[in-house]
């Protein structure tokens, strides 16, 4: 009201000027039709300033939109500025250098890990009992923490760089104590276009897994649609740009299976080999709209074949996976794969069924699980997995399971750029041939330090 009572003002005030300074104004009335030209401009006066008003209301909501925008701006800005602090804080204090003058960097997790574990005891419950051996219990560990080394070596010809990584835990167990054990280690020569690789990682044909700091020592999913032994290996990718933001890559890998899975109830004497090579391949196209979304798919495949008995028998694997992000709050990921003995590579065990004439079968099934992740904003994210392995009843032993079943969801937490807090529910169930079946849950509160 301020501004329009300030423009009448204005108005009244000119065309009193106007009226008095004319000649005669002060010998004689003004005409009508004087006054109702001072009507007339009053009036256009009047609009003109509610005109004024409304595009004064308009600027100030246009302003407190830019601002509120501004302030959602700043603080991502704020949180990415944080995070590279942190990065480049955490790489001052950890940067070293190896004897051969080239920087070395610490890294890893702490990670403080409470569980409530409740089901029935079953001492043939494999990888799902791995974080309570199958018996009711609550507690808390230290043993997924993990301590690694990032290192960085001199230029390759041809324009290329060297660079690996090694990652060790104390989840292994001897005799009622952690022992320190390689998880994942990694040396690869980076060209361009092409990365020859050699160390100790998951299968070329299981790239991916879900995301839980409750499931760490033993990855989660394990024996429900995640191969995730890590076995050492060379790969060999080639790598073909397609369009802009389009790409091809082709893959290679000669690896060691680890065979202690693919019949684990037989007797400590009998005659196996513990490892055998295999050969897997993949292929995978990858395409990028934005920094904010993408997708990738690949293929693999797997051949191997175990030896025990006296018996040689086959492993032979396919497999897709896919990873899609079609906007910044929602990233769906998985695995699928149908084959025969994968026991090696991290599937439920066993591989192979011993018949009651002493053939020796392998156990045909499928397996895959998925992930859906909701990043609500750089700090919170939700995630909801499950898993499945299903064997060909015909394969199996009157005791052996046919059926294992996996799903959790966890919420996590970002305190500060490398703390997180995390909470996860999970139910894993087996079911055997007979129709029995076991289901446990877990429950877990973890504190994450990333270093």
């Amino acid at each position: 009201m301020r501004w329009k009572n300030c423009f009448n003002r204005i108005g009244l005030t000119a065309l009193a000027i106007t009226v008095l300074s004319a000649p005669g104004a002060a010998q004689q009335p003004p005409s009508p039709e004087t006054l109702q030209h001072i009507l007339d401009r009053l009036d256009t006066l009047e609009k003109q300033n509610e005109a004024l008003l409304v595009e004064v209301k308009q600027l100030r909501e246009a302003v407190k939109a830019a601002q509120t925008e501004s302030a959602a701006q700043s603080q991502t800005l704020q949180d990415k500025a944080e995070v590279t602090a942190q990065q480049v804080k955490d790489q001052a204090q950890t940067k070293v250098e190896a004897s051969q003058r080239f920087p070395i960097s610490l890294t890893g997790m702490f990670l403080f890990d409470s569980y409530l574990f409740t089901g029935p005891p079953d001492p043939e419950y494999g990888y799902l009992s791995g974080y309570a051996a199958g018996n009711p219990s609550a507690g808390a560990t230290l043993a997924q923490s993990i301590i690694g080394l990032d290192f960085r070596g001199p230029q390759l010809p041809g324009g290329g760089k060297l660079h690996g990584s090694l990652s060790m835990d104390f989840y292994s167990q001897s005799g009622g104590y952690n022992l320190f054990r390689i998880r994942r280690g990694v040396l690869s020569f980076d060209w361009a276009r092409r990365t020859l690789t050699v160390g100790q990682d998951k299968p070329l044909i299981s790239p991916l897994e879900p995301t839980s700091f409750a499931r760490v020592g033993v990855p989660p999913l394990s024996g429900a649609g995640n191969l995730w032994l890590w076995l050492p290996q060379i790969r060999y990718e080639e790598r073909v740009p397609l369009s802009a933001n389009t790409q091809a890559a082709f893959q290679g890998a000669v690896i060691e299976t680890n065979e202690s899975y693919v019949a684990p109830y037989l007797p400590a004497n009998t005659p196996v080999e513990t490892a055998r090579p295999a050969f897997e391949a993949r292929f995978e196209i990858a395409h990028r709209w934005n920094d904010e979304s993408r997708f990738a798919i690949g293929i693999g495949a797997h051949a191997s074949s175990s030896h025990l008995l006296g018996v040689s028998i086959p492993s032979r694997v396919i497999s897709a996976d896919l990873f899609y992000k079609p906007m910044q709050k929602l990233e769906i990921s998985g695995t699928i794969f149908h084959g025969e003995n994968f026991a090696s590579l991290g599937g439920e065990p066993p591989g192979v069924t011993v018949q009651k004439n002493g053939a020796v079968i392998p156990i045909h099934g499928s397996a895959g699980w998925m992930q859906i992740a909701v990043p609500v904003t750089s700090r919170l994210t939700f995630n909801a997995y499950a898993g499945r392995q299903v064997n060909d009843a015909g394969d199996v032993n009157l005791y052996t399971f046919v059926r294992t079943l996996s799903y959790a969801g966890n919420v996590l937490y970002r305190l500060s750029p490398n703390v997180i807090v995390g909470l996860e529910g999970s139910r894993n169930g087996l079911e055997y041939l007979t129709g029995r079946s076991l289901v446990t849950n877990r429950y877990d509160a973890t504190v994450a330090y990333l270093f």
